[in-house]
């Protein structure tokens, strides 16, 4: 009896933790211009919509150029926007004067601005 009073706590615990953190977005497959697939997520809020690599950075898609690329923050006044930074996703850039965002910073930079 007391064996199966165990099992059944363990359980209780395990399967709990398991369902108290949301489940994560699946990644989906999007198409460079080029024909290359990258794997991204797809994430909305506030009406912003954006991407996030395996890796956490932000990713917005450029129409003109018909890729993904690493996104780039714009403030404006207490508003910020996502534009396209002309660096595909998956190319390193040498440049000091563009880090990629992250989903982290991001969402750090929405709360400061929602105050």
């Amino acid at each position: 009896m007391q064996t199966r009073f165990m099992v059944f706590i363990i359980t209780f615990a395990i399967t709990g933790a398991a369902s108290a953190t949301p489940p994560a977005r699946p990644a989906q497959i999007f198409n460079q211009s080029n024909g290359d697939q990258i794997h991204l997520q797809r994430m909305k809020a506030d009406g912003l919509q954006w991407f996030v690599t395996h890796r956490g950075e932000v990713v917005v898609f450029n129409k003109q150029s018909g890729n993904y690329e690493y996104a780039r923050v714009l403030e404006d006044g207490d508003q910020f926007k996502l534009l396209p930074s002309g660096v595909k996703v998956g190319e390193k850039t040498k440049s000091t004067e563009f880090s990629t965002t992250t989903q982290r910073e991001l969402l750090k930079l929405r709360n400061k601005k929602s105050r």
